[in-house]
């Protein structure tokens, strides 16, 4: 295996952390020196350490602060239209090059930014959702709160902060839950991700404002499992083909709801 895969798979595996865990510096060492291990290296006590202060800055609850000032910043100089189309969320929203094309003829806005959970959102729901006043916001977010180790019910709990949130702020919002996909590098945490899964499109049934879009069944095989053509070469994020499959998924049920933004005026 080459040494840019262990680089991708051993972010993908530690960069998120275990939350509670930070305290234990010895035992975060000894993680990442058998993760090394795994892969058939062996990193230095100095790599090592880098390698633990890195999780622990993408776990802090403030650790996208200065992507979120980016925003900002890029705001100011440039305001987005209201009353279009939010996608938010981690890092498979900041990735999809295509979404502009892929929505035409929508307006929208990507606030996605990398490693995020919902946390995150949250805390910085005041700067890069409410100022946007979205018609609609389509959330991806959740697979990271999950690989690092938050119970499903604690990530559900945090997205019903967000939901609420955006309906208290903002009640003629639609909010768009793209479901947690069977990726294959984290296809281990499965059943954990189908628990979330399974309470939004629960909340959604009971909820106007709030539509489940399951992406899921399609990136699955005949024999349930995930397919990895669908994904770049850390079997995590979407490649065009994965992207495509978002793409359409997300435009049949904004269309159910948006048919006339839609519909392109010809002059």
């Amino acid at each position: 295996m080459s040494k840019r895969r262990f680089l991708i798979s051993i972010s993908i595996l530690l960069a998120l952390g275990f939350g509670a865990w930070f305290s234990y510096e010895e035992y975060w060492e000894y993680r990442v020196k058998e993760e090394a291990k795994a892969f058939g290296y062996e990193l230095n006590d100095e790599e090592v350490k880098n390698w633990v202060k890195r999780i622990r800055t993408y776990n802090r609850l403030d650790g996208f602060d200065e992507d979120i000032e980016n925003f900002v910043k890029q705001d100011k100089i440039s305001p987005p239209p209201k009353d279009e189309f939010l996608f938010i969320g981690s890092s498979s929203i900041r990735l999809w090059s295509t979404l502009q094309t892929d929505m035409f003829p929508l307006k929208v806005i990507n606030r996605g930014f990398g490693g995020a959970h919902t946390k995150h959102i949250n805390r910085h729901i005041d700067k890069i959702v409410f100022p946007y006043e979205p018609k609609a916001i389509i959330f991806f977010c959740g697979t990271n709160d999950i690989n690092g180790w938050n119970t499903p019910e604690d990530v559900f709990s945090e997205f019903k902060i967000f939901y609420n949130s955006v309906q208290e702020k903002l009640p003629n919002t639609l909010v768009f839950a793209i479901s947690i996909q069977p990726s294959p590098s984290r296809f281990d945490q499965r059943p954990r991700q189908i628990k979330w899964n399974n309470a939004v499109s629960s909340l959604a049934d009971a909820e106007k404002n709030l539509v489940f879009v399951d992406v899921s069944p399609p990136m699955l095989s005949e024999k349930n499992e995930p397919r990895p053509e669908l994904y770049i070469e850390d079997m995590l994020h979407l490649n065009e083909k994965g992207y495509e499959i978002w793409a359409k998924l997300v435009r049949e049920n904004l269309q159910n709801y948006f048919s006339k933004d839609f519909k392109v005026e010809i002059h």
